[in-house]
């Protein structure tokens, strides 16, 4: 018992002593509107759910770097009732310039380690990874802004910068993703 109660005093210091250097951290959650980009015609967008952890490095009121461990599910639809739903965990690593009081936009650079694929097609549903790359990269754009008790609303499209396919028939298909998230910063 008195090793877990040091250890959460340590953590509580710790996090105490980091946020006053300008370090910080939170959690976050929301939605995407995911699709493929170049694909062939009749592709549509799927939602899915995000969420996970950030961390960030304020060097002045005007700037500060960020990166989140996140869990995102994406995907499109094609034909009728087709689709293909993938999970990655990406990690954006963002440069963010507060350009009017906590609002702030935001740029950088996205590596996604992909979790799993499906494919349903018609009926059938096939849980494979095989025709997909296992890394995607993606440049990811947004909009934030943070309140003053540490609500952070932020919108973000993700550009995808690498094909999804591992194979050369199914042609150059990037993600492109639409990211709505609400988080908290402690």
């Amino acid at each position: 018992m008195k090793k877990i109660a040091l250890l959460v005093v340590s953590l509580v210091a710790l996090t105490t002593v980091a946020s006053a250097q300008g370090f910080g951290w939170g959690v976050k959650a929301g939605i995407n509107v995911a699709g493929v980009t170049n694909a062939a015609n009749g592709v549509g967008s799927m939602v899915g759910f995000t969420g996970g952890v950030f961390a960030d490095y304020r060097f002045s009121d005007a700037f500060f770097l960020s990166a989140d461990l996140l869990y995102s599910a994406q995907g499109c639809r094609y034909n009728s009732d087709n689709k293909v739903t993938t999970s990655y965990l990406n990690i954006p690593i963002l440069a963010n310039f507060n350009i009017w009081g906590n609002l702030a936009v935001k740029a950088g650079l996205q590596p996604g380690f992909l979790l799993g694929a499906a494919i349903r097609s018609g009926g059938e549903k096939e849980s494979t990874t095989d025709p997909f790359h296992t890394v995607d990269l993606t440049i990811p754009v947004g909009i934030s802004y943070e309140f003053p008790m540490g609500l952070i609303l932020d919108a973000r499209y993700g550009i995808g910068a690498t094909n999804i396919w591992n194979f050369h028939e199914a042609g150059t298909s990037r993600n492109g993703v639409f990211t709505i998230t609400a988080g908290y910063r402690f």
